[in-house]
């Protein structure tokens, strides 16, 4: 008898005739396919403290927000806001009573039926919260159910930037049972209406969501969305570049050439937020514009722009210009015997300053600082540079204003100048978050409520380009430049959409 013990019989595809043994490799092969197809894969370079829509630290946290939550309106890829909960509109003659028709039938992740009721609870939970992004509701001053799928909103005046305030990630309708019954929690397991709903947040590791079937907008290619928190860029770079990734967010320029050498990738380049140094205006040495001024003039902006970001940025001629009706105000040149000249003139030579970096949040971040730093101690400043790799602890140091001067990208969120400029550059938010420097001008606030109430857009454009040169020259911030930013997906995907000035892209309209 022949002894078979130790025998090993060959793999089932080795025993099939050739034709069935190809079948089958492609039916693995389309089975491997599909489980793909069905997953996305995101990294995503920090974490942030909370999915609640009461305040925002991050553009991430704003990009898994879209996802999750919907809106009355929301931002098409020019960041014009465009109806998403909202059917119809009217707007009465005297541009003060907004009467909104709303999507029948739509409801929330948790069962729970989104109507009039659930957009008053909302405008009113927000505005009654200690939350810095109730400013998106402020004007609003009566809200009126006028039926299940009817509601009319007053603004206290004119205000033309509702529809931008109400199309923000924060301006998110809420369902009532669910912030009532998880309180504190509700920030750590958010209830939405949107394309996709929320499944679970690994501290440290990720976040996961799954598609709505029951979505309004049409069901979302993937299945399931996971947001990896990777903070090393180079390591972004190596998941994505070994397909270990679907997309890759805020790789390094550094990084950018190596990638597009992979035919099996794509690699967008998006001009982005403006990087800026808000000083604390209301404590030496930066009380004093003439010092302010030196700043300006003392950084070489194309130098970093050359050599820390690898060509990935323009120099700033603006505050923000990634928001309707910025124009370009002036430029500071690189004049470091000006700078001396002003710091002299100002007593302020060997002045201590303390500047506040974060490590990882915006590309070649601690490096520009670094930079910035470098240039500053060379006309005279006492420079204590501090790098923080943690953005939440980032952000409470900055909040605390135990700083002389932070670095910030901003791009305006609502695409609006008004909510952009009010709240990093207007009395009410002085020594709030992001105005924390205190920066309070009587005239820059006269133009941002005239600019706020106005509906004639050529008037409008020519207030906030008023409003722009005079905080231009009174120089709260250091100017520095227009960050560009890139992603990387594999190039199976399309789809993707990316809102301009914010940066953030949006998942749920993908396909692979």
């Amino acid at each position: 008898m022949k002894d078979t013990s130790s025998a090993v019989s060959p793999p089932l595809i080795e025993r099939m005739p050739v034709r069935l043994a190809l079948l089958a490799l492609g039916l693995l092969l389309l089975m491997a396919q599909h489980a793909r197809g069905d997953d996305l894969t995101v990294l995503v370079p920090s974490e942030f403290p909370s999915l609640s829509v009461c305040n925002t630290v991050s553009g991430d946290q704003n990009m898994l927000k879209y996802h999750i939550y919907s809106r009355l309106y929301t931002f098409d890829e020019q960041m014009q806001p465009q109806p998403d909960l909202v059917e119809s509109e009217s707007v009465s003659e005297d541009g003060t009573t907004w009467t909104l028709q709303l999507r029948p039938g739509v409801t929330f992740h948790d069962g729970t039926p989104l109507t009039a009721e659930s957009v008053k609870f909302t405008i009113e939970h927000m505005r009654e919260s200690n939350c810095e992004q109730r400013v998106l509701y402020e004007q609003i001053e009566d809200v009126r159910v006028d039926s299940e799928t009817q509601i009319t909103l007053v603004t206290s005046e004119v205000y033309p930037a509702l529809r931008n305030n109400l199309a923000h990630p924060d301006a998110a309708i809420l369902s009532q049972p669910a912030v009532e019954s998880l309180g504190d929690e509700f920030g750590q397991r958010p209830v939405g209406s949107g394309p996709y709903s929320f499944v679970e947040w690994v501290t440290g590791d990720r976040i996961a969501v799954t598609r709505n079937a029951d979505y309004y907008g049409g069901e979302p290619h993937f299945e399931n969305i996971n947001f990896l928190f990777i903070g090393d860029a180079t390591t972004r770079a190596l998941m994505i570049d070994s397909g270990q990734a679907d997309v890759a967010l805020r790789v390094l320029p550094s990084d950018v050439e190596r990638l597009e050498a992979n035919e099996e990738l794509t690699v967008e380049r998006v001009n982005g937020r403006n990087m800026i140094f808000p000083f604390n205006v209301t404590e030496p040495p930066f009380d004093q514009q003439a010092v302010r001024l030196a700043a300006n003039y003392a950084v070489n902006k194309q130098a970093i722009i050359d050599r820390v970001l690898f060509g990935a940025g323009v120099p700033a001629q603006s505050l923000v210009e990634t928001v309707q009706y910025a124009t370009s105000v002036g430029f500071y040149e690189y004049d470091p015997e000006r700078a001396r000249e002003l710091l002299d003139e100002a007593g302020a030579v060997g002045a201590q300053i303390t500047m506040l970096s974060p490590v990882g949040r915006y590309p070649q971040d601690s490096e520009a600082a670094q930079a910035v730093a470098g240039y500053l101690r060379e006309v005279g400043f006492d420079v204590d540079l501090q790098a923080i790799s943690d953005w939440p602890s980032y952000v409470e140091r900055v909040e605390s204003g135990d700083f002389s001067l932070f670095m910030l990208g901003w791009g305006g969120s609502t695409g609006d100048p008004d909510n952009s400029f009010r709240r990093t550059l207007s009395t009410p938010f002085a020594g709030r978050l992001w105005n924390p420097g205190g920066y309070s001008n009587p005239e820059a606030d006269r133009l941002l409520n005239e600019g706020a109430n106005e509906f004639d857009t050529e008037r409008r454009a020519e207030v906030y380009e008023e409003f722009q040169r005079i905080v231009w020259e009174d120089a709260p911030w250091l100017f520095t430049f227009r960050a560009a930013i890139f992603i990387v997906q594999q190039a199976d995907i399309g789809g993707i959409k990316i809102l301009p000035g914010t940066e953030i892209p949006i998942f749920w309209e993908a396909t692979r």
